[in-house]
């Protein structure tokens, strides 16, 4: 039987900074989780592996399928310890153990006893047919996980030379992009000004609001990734509102089967309203209303709060410090996938009591 003593479970918060090094700049002790996804051969590995030899991600994690995924050189093994391995840069690269819940409370445990060194951040690689929806879930749903980790957004890489034919032929490729923070195209030397302008309005056409960057061979990671997620985290909206403003005030012209459209609602809503009437939505449309994102300005509260549903999932609502502009309306973006548009905006007005927009 237990010792009584060993319940007792130290505040999170402080368990935080033992096993991680500095806050978040928005004051989150937590550790920030970012995935790292893209289709089949997009080039996830070969960012994996700049990230794991830069010392600018000393401070990180990696966690990976298997070592042989990612091609850790064994003269640049500076130590190795289970399925956790100490990289030159002084990046740790992890291989998946179990599950991610399992390997991300394993790591935790590890930085808090000293038996690896403390990380603050976390990059997790997706295979080429996942999305980040079930770590997006697992990481608000469990108690353990969402005390110590923050979900600070995707990276997805998107192939200059394929991304076209993948983003319309391929539904995980699509998915993969609408769930993106942050996008990077990938193999762009190898394909000509108007090439890539293509492939960027593609993506556009799926996900405006995503930050988008070019890598290229000789760019610096700093560069590649200015635009990366995590600045999404902030509490004062300011990210989320640069977020939605790409997308089109009417249903959006897609890539593919894939569109979006945003609605602005007038008058605050009711929270119950709101919360009934969503996921009278997401029921009702189900894996093709990929995504839902926005400011909500509910009756009686004076500060916004940000929503996000992902695959049928509404998260948790999360207050916000403020108003990012003095628009107050409340905004909402939805990423479809072979849904009409116009029904489903019909439809989300209808259940949330508002005006046909």
């Amino acid at each position: 039987m237990r010792d009584k003593g060993q319940d007792k479970r130290q505040d999170p918060r402080q368990d935080n900074q033992e096993a991680g090094r500095e806050r978040e700049p928005d004051g989150d002790k937590r550790i920030g989780v970012t995935v790292i996804s893209g289709f089949l051969g997009s080039g996830k590995t070969t960012l994996l592996n700049r990230m794991l030899r830069d010392c600018a991600y000393a401070d990180a994690v990696v966690i990976v399928n298997e070592f042989g995924d990612i091609g850790v050189d064994h003269h640049l093994v500076r130590e190795a310890r289970d399925n956790v391995v100490l990289v030159e840069g002084g990046c740790l690269c992890c291989v998946v153990s179990g599950s991610v819940v399992d390997t991300l409370r394993d790591l935790f445990m590890q930085a808090l006893s000293r038996r690896i060194k403390p990380f603050r951040r976390v990059l997790i690689e997706t295979s080429g047919l996942a999305d980040p929806a079930p770590i997006l879930f697992t990481l608000k749903h469990d108690r353990f996980l969402s005390e110590r980790y923050a979900y600070r957004g995707a990276i997805v890489l998107v192939d200059a030379c394929h991304g076209i034919e993948q983003l319309a032929d391929q539904p995980e490729a699509a998915r993969q992009l609408a769930l993106a923070d942050a996008v990077v195209f990938s193999k762009a030397d190898l394909v000509d000004a108007s090439q890539l302008g293509r492939v960027e309005q593609a993506v556009v056409g799926i996900n405006p609001g995503a930050q988008r960057s070019v890598q290229r061979p000789d760019a610096p990671l700093v560069e590649i990734l200015r635009n990366g997620p995590g600045a999404h985290a902030r509490r004062d909206g300011v990210a989320l509102a640069d977020w939605l403003r790409p997308f089109s005030s009417r249903a959006a012209a897609g890539h593919g089967q894939v569109a979006s459209f945003s609605l602005i609602l007038q008058s605050p809503l009711a929270r119950p309203v709101f919360l009934a009437g969503l996921s009278r939505i997401q029921e009702r449309y189900g894996p093709g209303l990929l995504r839902v994102k926005g400011l909500v300005c509910f009756e009686g509260e004076a500060q916004p709060c940000e929503v996000h549903g992902v695959h049928g999932e509404l998260y948790p609502i999360r207050l916000l410090a403020g108003w990012p502009d003095r628009d107050h309306r409340s905004r909402l973006v939805c990423i479809l996938r072979g849904l009409d548009g116009d029904e489903v905006r019909r439809a989300l007005c209808e259940a949330l009591g508002q005006p046909p927009a």
